[in-house]
């Protein structure tokens, strides 16, 4: 289950785990070291939703990326932890619980949508991950194939389709539909003559609107987001080891315009990230290889992927198995989308 928000925190941590020598380094004793790392003290009602390795050193050799089997008498981790308010925690396991649904494991989104829409190229080079949802925008930063950085933004869609809604004096649910059928954040791009219909509060029958002026809401929005973003990167220290730009992904990536306004803000490479063609999984429709849904596919292939021992361990799946639970998962997927 994907889990974002404000109430989302994050540091970096060192764990340590003794080696026995004539064994080399086992699963176990990775184990050991992240769980070392895990226990930091966080504020009350704070607790820990991930800990992952960003790199390793053995022996005093530093950012070993895969130490296992290696002979040492010393491993330890450099891990990112990622909180979350055991309140929010909660409320949403018993909410997926009260539909009887079982968790196996609360996934930060944008590391979710990492699993879809990156290369592997770009985690090797320094790239950062922006989903842009409806009511959050998501950073997620690697480099040298580590996650080094995340981050929560109380910024997101709903807000450009508010802004619409109070500029147009009109319905949310009107406001939602002009963004999606003539949003761009790009106005110099629509004449100047160009006239849209819409439904506003307090007359019976629809106004018209000028689409430039709407789009110029969009722009106006969009500016700030990435202006927001540029300074959350900038402050993180890795603005200068991000080679491979920005990637932006999640539904609010879609607006036209959004890469191209973000390349001239950001003054970086910017692309959109899709759920990648080349991904392990079949039977997606194509509604399903949008920006919006890179973090449900993100999160099927954190099932498949990320605990290979916990699909053998729980469910003690065979290829056949895994497949079944594959297709049965994208055809759940597929009857959320409308017809």
């Amino acid at each position: 289950v994907g889990i974002a928000g404000s109430h989302i925190g994050t540091l970096n941590s060192k764990g340590v785990s003794p080696i026995d020598r004539r064994e080399g380094v086992t699963q176990n004793d990775m184990q050991r070291a992240l769980e070392g790392a895990r226990a930091v003290a966080l504020p009350q009602n704070q607790e820990v939703i991930h800990a992952i390795a960003r790199h390793w050193t053995v022996d005093g050799q530093n950012e070993v990326q895969q130490p296992l089997g290696m002979n040492a008498y010393r491993l330890e981790v450099d891990a990112h932890i990622v909180t979350g308010s055991s309140t929010a925690v909660n409320n949403l396991l018993q909410c997926v619980m009260a539909h009887g649904i079982e968790v196996d494991e609360l996934v930060l989104e944008p590391l979710a949508s990492d699993r879809s829409v990156l290369r592997n190229e770009e985690r090797h080079m320094g790239v950062a991950v922006v989903d842009m949802g409806g009511g959050t925008t998501d950073i997620a930063i690697f480099v040298d194939n580590g996650l080094c950085h995340t981050q929560i933004l109380d910024l997101g869609g709903n807000h450009l389709s508010n802004d619409i809604a109070v500029g147009l004096h009109a319905p949310y649910e009107t406001a939602e539909e002009l963004k999606i059928r003539y949003g761009t954040v790009l106005p110099e791009r629509v004449a100047d003559d160009e006239q849209v219909w819409a439904s506003v509060f307090g007359e019976k029958s629809e106004r018209s609107f000028s689409r430039r002026f709407i789009c110029e809401i969009l722009e106006a929005r969009a500016v700030e987001m990435f202006e927001i973003i540029h300074k959350r990167l900038e402050a993180t220290d890795y603005l200068d080891r991000l080679p491979a730009g920005v990637v932006l992904t999640g539904g609010a990536s879609q607006l036209p315009g959004m890469a191209e306004l973000g390349r001239e803000i950001l003054q970086m490479p910017v692309r959109i990230g899709a759920p990648a063609a080349h991904l392990p999984v079949t039977g997606l429709s194509r509604k399903m290889m949008a920006p919006s849904y890179a973090t449900s596919i993100g999160l099927l292939l954190w099932g498949l992927q990320e605990d290979e021992r916990l699909w053998r361990r729980h469910y003690a799946l065979d290829q056949n198995g895994q497949r079944e639970w594959l297709d049965t998962t994208v055809r759940w997927l597929k009857n959320l989308l409308p017809d």
